[in-house]
């Protein structure tokens, strides 16, 4: 049956978002190379095939002049160039993307659903023409229809954030994505209602209409990019101009390589600035990463910004409004989440602006959202130009004849006076017929082409996904597909059956095609030592990990009946997230009208809740939640206003607020020993909470310099040998244990903090910078140092002496990261030469011995998770878990996390941000795996456990589970 489904699809010039609402109305995200952003990359490779997403990013490292990483930017060319000579209409980069959104489609849902494709309000039907082109060559049928991006956008304010949007008030979208601004002023024209804007319903029947519309085809997160590249180059360009000349006027293919990486390393900073006062970035060719603050990210962007703030102003004016006579302000895009964009538009404008933790999606969620699709609706956006575009193309409502011809589009724009001209009236608009091409019989030729075009208009094979055919890695070696890999010479691709779930029934590594947990803005909120990767040890162990006795294998058993438990504040799409310490599980969620947070307390193994706290606190928008050995610590995202967040402790025993804190934009809060230590940035200072009551116990000036210090928990063996998220973060470490913070100063300074005191137990000078890796474990301080050639150095932290060397990198060029202790005297890291080299390796150390004890290889390796002397690798959407003998146990697209010293728990997706169903699995390393079965409609990306349940928000409630007796 397909009735009920509906697949929503936003193109986007960095970003291709696609949406699948089911007839249940769950909706989620596709997902491509396990994430829920499709890279719109396209790559010529030299046998004519098309690659797009990560794939064709990778391909481009390889061969820049074959890539195109923004085809929409090209919508007003005919064609784009690509390699040596070769031209691609710029309809088939865009049927490309289409064409892999398509076939997940399929394999998502096991068929294409009704699919509505977004596109932006300020197109013209020429735009338009080349994306009904692109759809009718990636084989998309008759019933997909085109919606304006900022009514989907209206939509989705409406329908899922259930913001209040009155009939006849109007909502400005301000969509600042990778590429383009667009602006838009949507009316609510009430339901069923016709309107001279381009009017669609929501699941109510109600109809939007854009009244006015704007923005910038050249301002977009790529020009931020742009413009923070010039600005470290004002400083490289003299300090080292040989390797600036190189990024600037590459003449090798490794320079070209080098430019891309260092673009790539520019826009990762400009995204950690959005959640951290200063981020580092590596330039090729210069042993030192140069640094970005975020007070210099707002100077560069603040005129970019302003420009956007006065595209909006003047929008909102063409529409005959004020902006205090919006509804609204809603923020899509992802590069809306730099903070600079919200507060420049509420500081001009007057009205808060909405954004969300992933500003990307709602456009393409909203287009999922019913609308009228008959020919009574109002006409379709017209164009005082005809159509350029292929003989089936369509602008009508109408849908096409027998005979194939559509009916042509007459009449001009209208206009608002004084103003720019308004988008066009008209439904979603219907595409010609165009079939689905049959998957071809093994041995039968390829597919001819589609009618109007002829050999000779094709200069290259059909477009593909790697992912989906295992071609990428032999191109990159090569520039050949694999021998007995399929080649097609149309460019329409065959959307095949959806594949089976291997995961469940062997060890073959499972489709590409899963969750990836999103970034979430979560404050770094620490609890003794996970301000380094997590840790797991345990003191004393003689025999190997897999088989120590105090880590036996758990009780696993099929997936129990879970427990529902109603939220304290009503699951929406605001925050929500799970955190179980012990036997007692957290759940807190907030309300996004109100900003008021509430937290339910479970004990695992019960049926009902301990107590129900429904007004915790009040703050424009929640962000983590942190279980603590006596309550729950709860944080605010920050303030746009006050640049300030809150923090608030409830009680274990019946949920009590305990304490309140207002934190400082870039502040951090370490738990340790019976304290909550306050890293005050704006105070230059650490500051000691009593953990009970939030009183000061004592406060500690910083060193001098800047950037700021970092300030690292000390760990034991006994502190982690538990339960850790999927990124490493101890869910439930002993605080008391060893109550030391070590601070590293901007002065190259290093001091031993008791937490509950604050005294100065021991320093030291020129022992590391704020940015290297540092950990603190089992009596040591262990510092990679970076000056010259890579080494792991080691110091004694009863008095910071005794620095041994204990690794050096096996080369000059050799970079060490993700840092772990991976034992008692065991550390773990990855040895590369950088970002995307195939020939990464994780290296384990015995710091005592000074010695390697195993190595394995790791290409692409970017974060370590240990399992006792095991350790856990992750590459984007890939886990491997790699035993204390350096032999590789499991190896999925897929998450997993530790448990205890020798437990996994293993999901068969990478963690979600959206609902999903992954089956579980439980291992004991050496031994086979348990098969625990499925969850259902779960996101689990909130999802905390100890060693016997799971808890995890549904949709509607939150669950928990028993696993393990």
């Amino acid at each position: 049956m397909t009735e009920g489904f509906e697949l929503g699809v936003d193109l986007g010039t960095s970003h291709t978002v696609a949406m699948l609402r089911r007839p249940d109305g769950r909706t989620r995200p596709l997902l491509f190379d396990g994430r829920p952003l499709l890279p719109s990359a396209v790559h010529l490779d030299p046998s004519g095939r098309l690659h797009v997403g990560a794939d064709a990013i990778r391909l481009g490292h390889a061969d820049p002049g074959r890539l195109e990483p923004h085809p929409k930017r090209h919508i007003d060319e005919e064609s784009v160039m690509l390699g040596d000579g070769a031209t691609v209409p710029v309809a088939d980069l865009l049927a490309a993307l289409l064409s892999a959104v398509a076939r997940e489609a399929v394999a998502t849902a096991g068929f294409l659903p009704p699919a509505t494709v977004t596109y932006p309000a300020s197109w013209g039907a020429p735009r338009r023409a080349v994306l009904i082109e692109a759809l009718g060559r990636a084989g998309w049928p008759a019933e997909t229809a085109l919606l304006p991006e900022p009514v989907a956008a209206a939509r989705y304010f409406a329908e899922v954030l259930r913001r209040p949007l009155p009939v006849g008030a109007s909502l400005a979208v301000f969509d600042f994505g990778g590429g383009t601004l667009d602006v838009a002023v949507v009316r609510h024209d009430g339901p069923g209602a016709a309107s001279s804007g381009f009017s669609g319903a929501g699941s109510s029947g109600a109809a939007f209409s854009v009244t006015a519309s704007g923005g910038a085809d050249d301002l977009g997160g790529l020009d931020v990019d742009a413009a923070l590249v010039d600005h470290l180059g004002k400083s490289l360009a003299g300090a080292e101009p040989e390797a600036w000349r190189a990024l600037t006027e590459p003449v090798t293919l490794a320079q070209w390589r080098a430019r891309r990486q260092f673009w790539e390393d520019v826009r990762g900073a400009k995204e950690m600035l959005s959640r951290s006062s200063f981020a580092p970035v590596p330039v090729p060719g210069v042993e030192q990463a140069v640094h970005l603050t975020r007070d210099e990210l707002e100077a560069v962007a603040d005129p970019l910004v302003r420009r956007g703030v006065a595209e909006a102003g003047a929008v909102i004016k063409a529409a005959g409004l004020r902006p205090d006579e919006l509804a609204g302000l809603f923020l899509v895009g992802g590069s809306s989440r730099v903070p600079l964009v919200a507060r420049l538009l509420h500081a001009e404008l007057g009205i808060a602006p909405t954004v969300l933790e992933q500003p990307e999606l709602p456009v393409a969620e909203g287009a999922t959202l019913p609308a009228p699709r008959s020919a009574s609706s109002s006409g379709p956006p017209s164009s005082s130009r005809p159509v350029s575009g292929p003989p089936t193309a369509t602008t009508a409502a109408e849908p096409p004849t027998a005979a194939g011809g559509p009916p042509t589009a007459a009449g001009g724009p209208p206009t608002t006076a004084g103003g720019p001209p308004t988008a066009a009236a008209g439904p979603p608009t219907p595409l010609p017929a165009a079939p689905v091409p049959a998957q071809p019989a093994a041995g039968s030729p390829p597919p001819s082409a589609p009618a109007g075009r002829t050999g000779d208009d094709r200069h290259y094979a059909e477009p593909v996904d790697p992912w989906a055919t295992g071609e990428a890695a032999a191109i990159a070696a090569g520039g050949h597909a694999m021998p007995g890999s399929p080649s097609y010479s149309g460019p329409s691709a065959p959307f095949g059956p959806p594949s089976a779930e291997p995961w469940l029934a062997s060890d073959t590594p499972a489709s590409p095609s899963e969750a990836e947990k999103p970034r979430r803005n979560r404050r770094p909120w620490i609890v003794a030592g996970a301000a380094a990767v997590a840790v797991v040890v345990a003191a004393g162990a003689t025999l190997t990990w897999a088989f120590w006795p105090r880590f036996p294998s758990l009780d696993y058993g099929a997936l129990g009946d879970p427990v529902h438990v109603t939220p304290a504040i009503p699951l929406g799409s605001a925050w929500k997230d799970a955190a179980i310490r012990g036997d007692r599980a957290y759940l807190g969620s907030a309300d996004y009208d109100t900003g008021k947070v509430g937290v339910v307390a479970i004990d695992t193994g019960a049926t009902k809740p301990a107590w129900t706290n429904a007004d915790a606190g009040t703050a424009d928008r929640w962000e983590s939640m942190a279980a603590l050995p006596d309550g729950v610590a709860l944080f605010s995202e920050t303030d746009y206003d006050t640049d300030s967040s809150q923090l608030v402790v409830l009680g274990a025993d019946n949920g009590e607020k305990r304490w309140e804190r207002t934190l400082g934009q870039d502040d951090i809060v370490y738990f340790s020993g019976d304290s909550a230590v306050v890293a005050d940035r704006a105070g230059k200072k650490l500051v000691g909470l009593d953990l009970a009551t939030g009183d000061q116990r004592w406060q500690l000036p910083d060193p001098e310099g800047t950037p700021a210090p970092t300030l690292i928990a000390v760990t034991t063996p006994a502190d982690l040998a538990g339960p850790a998220s999927a990124e490493g973060r101890a869910l439930a470490p002993d605080l008391g244990d060893d109550p030391r913070l070590v601070q590293i100063g901007a002065d190259r300074s290093a001091r031993v903090v008791n937490a509950d005191s604050g005294e100065v137990l021991a320093s030291r000078a020129n022992v590391a910078r704020p940015d290297d890796e540092v950990i603190a474990h089992n009596g040591r301080l262990i510092v990679r140092g970076s000056e010259d050639i890579h080494r792991i150095v080691a110091y004694d932290l009863e008095k910071l002496d005794g620095d041994t060397i204990a690794y050096t990198a096996g080369s000059s060029k050799a970079r060490l990261t993700g840092l772990t202790a991976c034992g008692d005297d065991r550390i773990c890291m990855i040895e590369s030469l950088g970002y995307g080299d195939d020939q990464a390796k994780v290296v384990a150390v015995d710091v005592t011995e000074r010695k390697r004890v195993w190595e394995a290889a790791a290409p692409d390796a970017d974060h370590l998770v240990p399992v006792g002397e095991a350790v856990l690798v992750s590459y984007s959407t890939t886990t491997r878990l790699i035993d204390s003998d350096g032999k590789e146990v499991w190896n999925r697209q897929a998450a997993a996390a530790r448990l205890n010293a020798t437990n996994v728990l293993e999901f068969s997706k990478p963690l979600a941000g959206y609902a999903d169903d992954p089956a579980l699995a439980g291992r004991h390393i050496g031994d086979d795996p348990v098969q625990l079965g499925p969850l259902a409609d779960v996101q689990t990306d909130t999802c905390s456990w100890n060693t016997s349940h799971l808890a995890c928000a549904t949709q509607k409630d939150f669950i928990v589970v028993p696993y393990a007796s």
